[in-house]
């Protein structure tokens, strides 16, 4: 490790040596554990060297953290945090002990056992449980042991100049030696140089990466020019066996014109046989005409393969043009993927907005089911409050008729009924009989009242269940025949008649209350709306088979058209007129009947009318919901 801080060090030892007797023992601590921690070579980080000092003397602490404020290790802060046990003391990677816990050094150093921590001592006896340890000598000056042998087996190495100093009286003022301050500039550099290395290794990361694809491309390219090679290597040997040929042809031109020439001197030397060497020789000259053409057709093929050479080299510049393109291509993808980002974002941000509109839509079709609903429970609770209202004001004439009989009875008699036989007498008390019975009768007709409108109000309650958000177990008879009363009003606005029909027990389900109670007013309600006045029937079948329950809703209304079987259960798909809804019914119902699990079918009956089939799981499971 270059150790360039040993220039100022050095100068800083000599200074202190003289001012020893002024600076605190604290602070001269503090800047050689600083400085010697600084020896030790540690991993580049943006994390600060973190320091724990284990002493009851706060002094020392203080002291070494507002040292430490402006100075590095390794060229990373240092973070000083005060310790009061010998907990999790290998989290820190250099530990400061004090004298008064040199008890607990072996302790330490099972702690410790398989870390990287430096740890500093005070005045211990045996140097075998310390790293280094700070002691006075008899002049009382500070100074240094160090275990190398702890040392390495944390695999601490201290610098070269260290370990030259730890002979002799491993004194911590002579233990450095002086380098040249070009070691410190070095040393930044190196350090500076690493950060900007680390740099580089994510910008080449990033562009292996790229190139990676690139490369990938250009093996594709790069084996089709091979195919390619490998055909014009065929057409290069056929032309080097053509070349043999020619080369052969040309030595038997070369032979035969030796042959010629000789011929020709015996041809001068005998002009005897000139006639039968003539014919040789135009014999000779008609083989050698037939050469000449096989020569000819020879270079002719040579062009043509010339010819092939400079297609190949043309498309062989082709192709490194696309392989340019398709790098100028790579580069405008990125551009375009940013652009496509951030039209997602938009997107995003589009269909939250629509969510949020379809929620409150949605609630709008609940508040306008539940103003119908309101609208019929207000008509069914005015007709027993005329009961109670009535009763009331039949209730007072009765009371005020018996006073008034009271009244004169008593006036008549001296404030006295002596004789009950007497005829006045008698004619009270027949009068007060009738009177006792009407008002029994009154007050039955009140009580009757006021129960309809309790059973309605619960009805209401049972309908709305507003504070049931969570899967609760319900009586599904039970809330059907709420879900029926409450559209009663309606039904018997139209002159419609509503039968139920449970082929077996049906037992308790799990839902969400509310829901199922808004799926089965949809569904009844738009049954009515189906069927026309004075003749409609809607019946209402419950079956269990295994564990599903199966809720069926028959009409005998107009039906529903074949081509909007596929569509009645779309948001927004109504048939009716406009103003008279969202068409957000349906679309809820199966919605909530989706989100228990189950399923929901419309279709015509055969004669006329629909049918509603509700399927779904006697238990909740929210496993198969998610």
């Amino acid at each position: 490790m270059n150790l360039a801080f040993l220039n100022p060090l050095i100068l800083l030892i000599i200074w202190t040596q003289n001012l020893q007797s002024q600076i605190s023992e604290d602070y001269l601590k503090s800047v050689y554990l600083v400085k010697i921690a600084n020896n030790f070579n540690w991993e580049l980080s943006e994390e600060p060297i973190k320091i724990g000092v284990l002493s009851k003397k706060k002094d020392f602490y203080s002291t070494l953290r507002n040292y430490s404020i402006n100075q590095n290790i390794g060229g990373r802060p240092i973070s000083t945090v005060h310790l009061m046990s010998i907990k999790e003391l290998s989290k820190y990677d250099i530990v400061y002990i004090g004298e008064e816990n040199n008890k607990t050094l072996p302790d330490c150093r099972k702690e410790i056992k398989n870390s990287k921590t430096l740890f500093f001592t005070n005045n211990v006896s045996e140097i075998t449980n310390s790293m280094i340890n700070f002691y006075k000598n008899i002049e009382n000056k500070i100074k240094l042991k160090i275990n190398l042998s702890l040392l390495r087996e944390h695999k601490l190495t201290p610098s070269n100049s260290m370990l030259i100093g730890i002979g002799s009286d491993n004194d911590l003022l002579f233990r450095f030696k002086e380098n040249d301050s070009s070691i410190l500039f070095e040393r930044n550099l190196a350090l500076k140089l690493k950060e900007i290395n680390l740099q580089q290794k994510h910008v080449m990361n990033e562009i292996e990466f790229k190139m990676d694809s690139i490369k990938n491309s250009l093996r594709k390219k790069n084996q089709e020019i091979k195919a390619k090679n490998l055909e014009i290597n065929k057409i290069n040997k056929e032309l080097f066996r053509q070349k043999k040929q020619l080369k052969n042809i040309t030595k038997k031109i070369h032979t035969t014109s030796k042959e010629l020439k000789d011929k020709e001197l015996k041809i001068m030397n005998q002009a005897s046989v000139f006639q039968k060497q003539n014919k040789d020789i135009q014999a000779r000259n008609l083989e050698i005409k037939s050469q000449d053409n096989i020569l000819e057709q020879q270079k002719n093929l040579l062009n043509i393969k010339q010819q092939y050479l400079n297609y190949a080299y043309i498309f062989s510049l082709a192709l490194l043009g696309s392989l340019l393109l398709a790098v100028i291509n790579f580069l405008g993808k990125q551009k375009s993927n940013k652009e496509l980002a951030i039209r997602n974002e938009k997107l995003r941000k589009t269909l939250h907005t629509l969510k949020k509109t379809q929620a409150k839509l949605i609630q709008n079709e609940k508040m306008a089911s539940l103003g119908m609903v309101t609208a019929g429970m207000a008509h069914e609770i005015n007709n027993p409050m005329t009961f109670v209202y009535a009763g009331v004001n039949v209730l007072k004439k009765e009371i005020n008729t018996c006073r008034e009989m009271v009244k004169g009875l008593i006036s008549s008699n001296g404030n006295e009924v002596k004789n009950i036989s007497e005829p006045k007498t008698n004619n009270f008390l027949i009068k007060y009989s009738d009177t006792q019975k009407s008002v029994n009768q009154t007050i039955a007709d009140i009580e009757l009242g006021a129960k309809r409108v309790t059973d309605i109000i619960n009805s209401l309650q049972n309908f709305s269940r507003l504070n049931e958000d969570d899967v609760k177990i319900i009586d599904l008879k039970e809330s059907i025949e709420f879900s029926i009363k409450i559209l009663g009003q309606y039904a018997k606005q139209k002159k419609i008649s509503i039968s139920t029909n449970f082929n077996s027990d049906i037992p308790q389900i799990e839902c969400f209350p509310a829901s199922i109670n808004q799926v089965l007013v949809n569904l009844i309600s738009n049954s009515i709306d189906a069927c026309t006045n004075n003749n409609g029937i809607i019946e209402v079948e419950v079956s269990i088979n295994k564990k599903t329950c199966i809720i069926k809703i028959k009409d005998n209304g107009c039906g529903i058209e074949n081509k909007n079987l596929d569509k009645i259960f779309d948001p927004f798909f109504t048939t009716k007129k406009t103003g008279n809804g969202t068409g957000l019914g349906l679309s809820i119902c199966y919605n909530i009947i989706k989100k228990h699990n189950g399923n929901i079918i419309a279709e015509n009956n055969k004669d006329n009318g629909a049918c509603f089939t509700v399927e779904m799981p006697i238990k909740y499971s929210q496993k198969e919901h998610e």
